[in-house]
């Protein structure tokens, strides 16, 4: 007589059972740990854990003129009525009078690489180092993501004003290398109108 063929137990079964169902919420482990690193990886790309940087700034404040505190603020937003249809040409400087004089250090600013998420800003050194006040007017920017305030309208000689020019990144869906400017007037007969500008690599 032949031997009898051994039938699998109802323990082997559930054995084996139990075994397919660890493998099956072993593969479902991987794919949610997958699912959260990916998600992780794409807000690390978008700058969601990185904090923004401090204002920067334009030349050390040790070797700049004093600020002045003569005047009131000047705010400035995209407002495209404060610029004229036709910006004024630079006129001499009369030689039997006194004269503001407009310097600058810096007209322009690369900020970089910027995340979407983030608002960043610079400051500019309005200086005077004429004989008579300076007075600012004006203060316009070319778009509405950026804003602009000058510490004081009316710098004396000796003395500056800071201009800090904020970009929101995030203000409009761009993407990449972007150019913004900023206009202000001046009572500055050589220099009557003046341009700021800076740049930026806005990442999403």
């Amino acid at each position: 007589m032949g031997k009898r063929r051994k039938t699998p137990s109802r323990r082997s079964g559930r054995k084996s059972q139990r075994r397919q169902g660890d493998g099956l919420w072993r593969w479902i482990v991987v794919g949610v740990v997958a699912v959260v690193g990916l998600g992780v990886f794409n807000l690390w790309r978008t700058g969601a854990f990185a904090s923004p940087p401090p204002p920067s700034r334009s030349g050390d404040p040790a070797t700049l003129l004093p600020l002045a505190q003569a005047g009131p603020p000047l705010q400035g937003s995209h407002d495209m009525a404060l610029i004229p249809e036709t910006t004024p040409s630079p006129q001499p400087a009369p030689v039997d009078q006194p004269v503001p004089r407009l310097d600058m250090p810096e007209r322009s600013h690369d900020f970089g690489r910027v995340y979407a998420r983030w608002e960043v800003a610079h400051i500019f050194a309005v200086q005077n180092t004429g004989t008579a006040d300076l007075v600012i007017s004006n203060l316009v920017t070319s778009c509405g993501c950026t804003t602009a305030e000058l510490s004081s309208s009316v710098i004396p000689p000796g003395h500056r004003a800071d201009l800090t020019v904020t970009f929101d990144a995030d203000y409009h869906p761009t993407r990449g290398e972007v150019t913004r400017l900023v206009w202000f007037a001046t009572n500055d007969p050589t220099q009557p109108w003046v341009e700021v500008r800076f740049t930026a690599d806005v990442r999403r």
